[in-house]
């Protein structure tokens, strides 16, 4: 077994599931705020959709996914955002899921050769962030986002040391007060950012 493991923590909804344990809810209906998952009917656009497609299920995709979709979602990052450009074929990966994006993200960009690597997160996180970072071999350093900083990460608390052990900044994008992360604290830093709406912002090396 990977001894890696032993640094790992609960999950988050594992720890959840046991502080209810015992605990009877009110005879409501459900209001489930866990995972995410849809709570409602399926629009009918998107049924449609799907189902007018189904001969597409035929085959597999690539790895990097079709030309189109790619290109589909570099459309609307930069209508969303206002980027000036996009390019599908280089900056664009459609994933099963974003916890095995940045999983697999954190064990390629992470070398254990090093030492002490480190990957710098917000608090609060999404677990993945820790967990890809623990198994990879790296340390982990939280930056508090606070009210008083208007929820952007303090860069400057970092010393010296710790950046030139800095193996990845991991943050999010989305949330109230993170825009700064994406843009002009990554431009201070002279940070390579690849921005996603509502999901994480992954950094490379300090310049």
């Amino acid at each position: 077994m990977n001894s890696l493991l032993a640094r790992l923590h609960p999950y988050p909804f594992e720890r959840l599931r046991m502080l209810f344990d015992g605990v009877q809810p009110a005879a409501l209906r459900p209001i489930r705020l866990s995972i995410g998952e849809p709570q409602h009917r399926t629009p009918e656009l998107i049924r449609e959709a799907i189902a007018s497609h189904l001969d597409g299920l035929a085959v597999y995709p690539t790895t990097a996914g079709l030309d189109a979709l790619r290109e589909a979602v570099a459309n609307w990052f930069v209508r969303r955002y206002g980027l000036a450009a996009l390019d599908p074929a280089t900056q664009v990966l459609p994933v099963n899921g974003t916890r095995e994006a940045l999983f697999a993200f954190a064990q390629a960009v992470i070398d254990r050769s090093r030492r002490s690597p480190l990957v710098v997160c917000p608090n609060p996180f999404y677990q993945i962030y820790e967990g890809a970072a623990l198994l990879a071999g790296a340390e982990v350093a939280f930056l508090n986002q606070t009210a008083d900083r208007g929820f952007a990460l303090d860069f400057d608390s970092l010393d010296d040391e710790q950046w030139s052990r800095t193996a990845a900044d991991v943050g999010q994008c989305g949330q109230r007060g993170t825009k700064d992360l994406a843009g002009r604290q990554a431009d201070r830093l002279g940070l390579n950012a690849w921005n996603r709406p509502l999901q994480p912002v992954h950094r490379g090396h300090r310049a």
